[in-house]
């Protein structure tokens, strides 16, 4: 026999007498088997033992209640019924027949001495709410969903039956009740709170975080059927109204999945997730949220999340702030917007996360308190859910002005949370709002004053973009963040030479330390490698030019080297450099996490005092062939071909293949490489450092800028072999707009001077979109150059 017809049998002869038996639900050897019993009243002698009020006892099928001829109400309530062992819960499987205006109401009560006659001891009347569904062996029937939570001592129950009708001598009938009761209680009691918590593990990546949960095999027996299975479209939030201590929560669950799968027969818990008002969150049903459920009306694919909270009772902040948790990281996921509405099966709408009330009308849950929030949840679901995250492993406003700005492309305001990590000291945390279109700016020194280590890690509920600027009163550097951690980071610049300082730093956002090996690949083809490690949520900053061996030497004294960074886990990296009499000069960025076969640049030039170098590092262990070709506004102006050898770094100077002249850039390999494009001018005591694109895009986004005191150039290069009509939103710091547009011919590239259209502005964003992929970036010198200057690839949009 198949265990699913087994337990048919097992609930048909339940409904008939009482059944006593075991069912080893835990899984652990300290956890003890189920006891499950029933009591059944459908003979007109149940009947008749019990208090009668206003009701009739007929002797139809042998035996039913029904209201007498001239009442509207009436009551029934049975003697009291001693259970075979102590039990805990309590559920019920009764057979009515209602006609329209008509009504009949289950209630139960228990308590743990034998009664003495009056109320005293007893307590109170709890309802048994029917399921949406009925039990899977009895179509006919209907049956509580989730049994009742009672006191775990309990040894004596009772049934009230109440019967209404609106429809004069119209009166529903009542067959029989079958009340099941079980035993499941933890001797000595496990906490949920000692239970280990575990990410959940369905679902693809997403940036808001995994919520922890206590899996199912921790706390039950994971067996279960297979189930259907099919994306959810939205979520729907039951109310368990029981009230247990924290002692009793295991207690009661365990009697859930019993009830459920052993007495409803039903194949799996109906609900994917459970949160108590400790906001404990439970794994329920096995599967994840695909696991298609079909025991709830109106909810055709939905993930299904029970609330233990009494009827009376809101969340407690525990839970609420769980259940948020849960709630984005699902809605993300799967791609669920909280606050929209989907259609129902009868052509109406319903939202997407919703109570079990509006998706199955004759349910009583959400009580008042929980669904007068429900439209409160929504909303902090969607300020919960992370859209967008950056990090920047640089900071630092002891020696530098620095400045955050964020843009926010939605339509509606977005809320950026700002969090800071000085060393040795507590997170800081800022939360900005961004208009919607618009952007705001973060002066980090009023923030966080005098921080020579400050991290910091962006995250908002709307794709934002977020850049840094970081300035000295001679030199300036700015770009975006780093949206995607990665394991392994390279770079092509690194420079010891004529007193250059580089520094890498490594920011480990992560819960735990890590360790980290760094390959430094010189120019001559020597390598030298160092192991690291760095603290969780901290950075290493690695000063490259200050590394001593125990013998006193320094292996990366007055060199030029590439750098591969491979560490245990995710992390942020980028690099900062000083040069120039004094350290005048700066540029810092992120490292370049994806090798290309293809790099892009629409910044270079060789006018005037500026020198330009392409760095090419090929950290492969077979030499890389090279082609560098430049194009100025004409189209190409020179290609060269170059051979670099395993594990070392090439210098290319543009200054000696083409002269005088402003140009784009494509460098293609026949191996994986790293290409940054390095520029000086001012006697080489200022400068920046770009990293190329890996593929030309339709839309680029530029945060930082502005041209008060400020030259400022979009340069844009045309890769297609068809001419390219450009447009330039420009955003201005008020929040005004406009545009400017601008046609770049095939295979040429284009400098668009924003100063010189839009002077003397203090804040300037710009969004370049194009009807053939193109690539962009910006330059910004302050004072015309005098103070520095900075050249930066946009952040390419879909």
């Amino acid at each position: 026999m198949s265990r699913q017809m087994a337990l048919r049998v097992g609930l048909l002869i339940a409904l008939a007498g009482i059944l006593v038996t075991t069912w080893p639900v835990m899984a652990r050897p300290d956890r003890l088997a189920a006891q499950v019993s029933s009591w059944r009243l459908s003979s007109v002698s149940d009947w008749q033992a019990g208090e009668v009020q206003g009701l009739l006892v007929a002797n139809n099928s042998g035996g039913e209640l029904r209201l007498d001829a001239e009442a509207s109400e009436g009551s029934f309530i049975s003697a009291p019924f001693e259970t075979a062992f102590a039990t805990n819960a309590a559920g019920a499987i009764w057979r009515a027949e209602l006609v329209s205006g008509t009504d009949v109401r289950l209630e139960l009560r228990a308590r743990a001495t034998p009664p003495t006659g009056g109320d005293d001891d007893w307590g109170p009347w709890l309802p048994l709410v029917a399921a949406d569904e009925p039990p899977a062996a009895d179509a006919e029937a209907m049956a509580t969903a989730a049994p009742l939570a009672l006191p775990e001592d309990t040894r004596y129950l009772q049934l009230r039956v109440t019967f209404t009708s609106q429809i004069p001598r119209a009166s529903a009938v009542l067959n029989d009740v079958t009340v099941t009761y079980l035993a499941t209680q933890i001797t000595p009691p496990i906490f949920a709170a000692g239970l280990p918590q575990r990410p959940i593990l369905f679902g693809q990546p997403v940036l808001t975080p995994r919520p922890l949960q206590i899996a199912r095999v921790d706390w039950a027996e994971p067996a279960a059927a297979r189930p259907d299975r099919r994306d959810p479209r939205g979520v729907v939030i039951h109310q368990l109204a029981i009230d247990v201590p924290p002692a009793a929560t295991l207690a009661y669950l365990r009697a859930l999945l019993v009830y459920q799968t052993n007495v409803l027969d039903w194949d799996d818990l109906i609900y994917h997730y459970i949160i108590d008002s400790e906001g404990n969150l439970f794994e329920g049903r096995l599967g994840g949220p695909t696991s298609l459920v079909r025991q709830v009306a109106g909810s055709v694919a939905d993930v299904q999340i029970a609330l233990l909270t009494p009827a009376n009772q809101s969340l407690t902040p525990a839970a609420q702030s769980r259940l948020i948790a849960l709630l984005a990281w699902l809605t993300q996921t799967y791609n669920i917007a909280p606050n929209a509405q989907q259609p129902t099966a009868n052509g109406g709408l319903r939202p997407t996360i919703a109570g079990h009330s509006e998706v199955s009308p004759a349910a009583v849950d959400p009580y008042p308190a929980l669904r007068a929030l429900l439209p409160a949840l929504r909303e902090q679901t969607d300020t919960a859910t992370v859209r967008a995250r950056w990090f920047f492993a640089e900071g630092n406003t002891a020696g530098y002005s620095q400045r955050l700005s964020l843009y926010n492309p939605a339509s509606r305001p977005a809320r950026a949370r700002i969090t800071f990590l000085p060393t040795g000291g507590q997170p800081i945390v800022r939360e900005v709002q961004v208009p919607g279109s618009g952007r705001a700016d973060v002066n980090v020194n009023d923030v966080v004053p005098g921080a020579n280590s400050l991290p910091a890690i962006v995250e908002a509920n709307e794709a934002i973009l977020a850049e840094r600027s970081m300035a000295l009163t001679s030199d300036i550097d700015s770009g975006p963040g780093i949206d995607r951690l990665s394991r392994v980071w390279y770079f092509a610049e690194g420079s010891t030479t004529e007193q250059t300082q580089t520094y890498l730093i490594i920011f480990n956002p992560q819960s735990s330390d890590t360790r980290a090996q760094i390959t430094y690949m010189e120019r001559n083809g020597a390598i030298f490698e160092q192991e690291v490690q760095i603290g969780a949520r901290s950075r290493l900053v690695v000063a490259v030019h200050d590394i001593t061996l125990p013998d006193g030497t320094r292996p990366l004294a007055d060199t030029s080297f590439g750098a591969r960074i491979i560490a245990d886990q995710p992390v942020a990296v980028e690099r900062t450099m000083r040069f120039g009499p004094g350290g005048s000069g700066l540029h810092t960025g992120r490292g370049i996490d994806t090798l290309s076969r293809r790099w892009l640049f629409a910044e270079g030039t060789t006018e005037g005092e500026f020198r330009t170098w392409l760095l090419v590092l090929n950290p492969n262990n077979q030499p890389a062939n090279v082609e560098a070709s430049f194009r100025g506004p004409q189209g190409v102006a020179a290609t060269r071909r170059y051979a670099i050898p395993p594990r070392a770094q090439l210098a290319i100077d543009v200054n000696e293949v083409v002269s005088d002249l402003g140009f784009a850039t494509e460098v293609t390999a026949d191996r994986p490489v790293a290409v940054e494009r390095v520029m000086r001018f001012a006697g080489g005591t200022v400068g920046t450092i770009g990293v190329g694109a890996r593929a030309p895009a339709y839309r680029w986004a530029f945060i930082d800028g502005r041209t008060s005191d400020a030259t400022y150039y979009l340069c844009l290069s045309n890769t297609s072999p068809l001419s390219a009509v450009v447009t330039v939103e420009v955003i201005f710091g008020d929040g005004t707009k406009t545009e400017v547009g601008a046609r770049v011919a095939a295979g040429a590239r284009y400098t668009l001077a924003l100063h010189e259209a839009f002077p003397n502005e203090t804040a300037v964003a710009a969004i370049v979109r194009s009807n053939q992929p193109i690539v962009a970036e910006r330059s910004i010198y302050p004072g015309g150059g005098a103070r520095g200057g900075s050249a930066t690839l946009g952040i390419p949009l879909p």
